[in-house]
């Protein structure tokens, strides 16, 4: 029987890494991207692209159509990704309504499988020390950030509809990403950006969980297949600093290593600051309440159950950040300073 695999989120960092997954593997990829996304552009030219709008469900009734007798197999991926502390309404409306309407429409077209890209920040953060591992009832009231708030209750949604309607669902949790093809410019790229062009003045003392986009990727393809029935699964790599990230980024592009690290308490006593430098640069903060909040949790996640029941690996974090370098200056945002 035919497969076709439908992607939403399909032109950002990590759909778009899906989505060429799914073509290195000869797969049928169908890919769901916002009307006049200039990043679109950017697919693989064997993928089948729709526009259209999770927020509508008529969009999706129109995305999920196929021809009779062709399993569907649904990876979400489309959602925002937002450092904002407090209730955002576009944040909710995409995150949580939109995944809703995406569950509605797999039960409605009764498809094969469908893989929801969660989140780490969707689960619970345990005190210093602790490990945290999989799992499978989300209560928002216990995380912090509405950004992971919105996903457990995305999640829940989920994992709801295995329960009620007997949908073939699993959840992935990815970590913080990092690596090539990050067409949105995200807080990582921005990092690299800033550190390599020596604008960064400053690094911040801290770090997280930061895996290769392209690792997590295959990992939640790899869900679609081996991802069992109402699972989850964490898709990370391992605590990376900040200081880490900078020195890398030194010793491949030879750019001025930044040496001055201050406390994320007195990067704090400095964001009305950093608010305006990036505004007046018309440029997505690089620091945030949330943000900076991160950078001291803990995130300390186990990826073990998706290595051992996924087969899901993860490479060298030097070499994420060599080829995230690599895609910025093919790009024309760096110049050309590898040896």
């Amino acid at each position: 029987m035919a497969e076709k695999f439908l992607v939403t989120g399909a032109a950002g960092n990590l759909g778009s890494s899906v989505v060429r997954e799914l073509i290195s593997q000869g797969k049928d990829v169908r890919a769901l991207v916002l009307p006049g996304d200039a990043a679109a552009q950017r697919l693989p030219a064997e993928v089948e692209k729709y526009e259209g709008n999770i927020l509508n469900p008529a969009d999706l009734e129109r995305f999920f159509a196929v021809s009779k007798g062709t399993e569907v197999i649904v990876i979400h991926c489309a959602g925002i990704v937002s450092t904002v502390w407090n209730y955002d309404r576009q944040v909710f409306q995409v995150n949580v309504l939109g995944t809703d309407n995406v569950v509605q429409q797999c039960v409605r077209s009764q498809v094969k499988k469908l893989v929801y890209t969660s989140s780490v920040h969707a689960i619970p953060e345990q005190p210093k020390g602790g490990v945290m591992t999989e799992i499978t009832e989300f209560a928002p009231e216990k995380i912090v950030g509405f950004y992971g708030k919105t996903k457990a209750l995305a999640a829940q949604i989920v994992m709801d509809a295995v329960k009620k309607h007997g949908l073939n669902a699993s959840v992935v949790f990815p970590s913080g990403l990092c690596g090539p093809d990050d067409y949105a410019f995200g807080y990582v790229t921005q990092l690299l950006l800033d550190s390599a062009r020596n604008k960064l003045p400053a690094g911040v003392k801290g770090g997280y969980d930061f895996a290769d986009v392209r690792d997590v990727a295959a990992g939640v393809v790899a869900a679609c297949a081996k991802g069992a029935k109402g699972e989850t699964y964490i898709l990370g790599n391992r605590y990376v600093s900040v200081r880490e990230i900078l020195q890398h980024v030194h010793e491949l592009t030879h750019a001025k290593l930044v040496k001055c690290m201050i406390s994320v308490s007195a990067a704090r006593m400095f964001l009305p600051g950093f608010s305006l430098y990036y505004k007046l640069r018309k440029r997505r903060p690089l620091f945030t309440k949330y943000s900076l909040y991160t950078l001291i949790s803990n995130s300390n996640f186990s990826s073990e159950k998706a290595k051992k029941e996924l087969g899901y690996k993860v490479r060298p974090f030097k070499e994420t950040i060599h080829d995230a370098l690599k895609w910025l200056q093919a790009e024309g945002k760096l110049k050309p300073r590898y040896y």
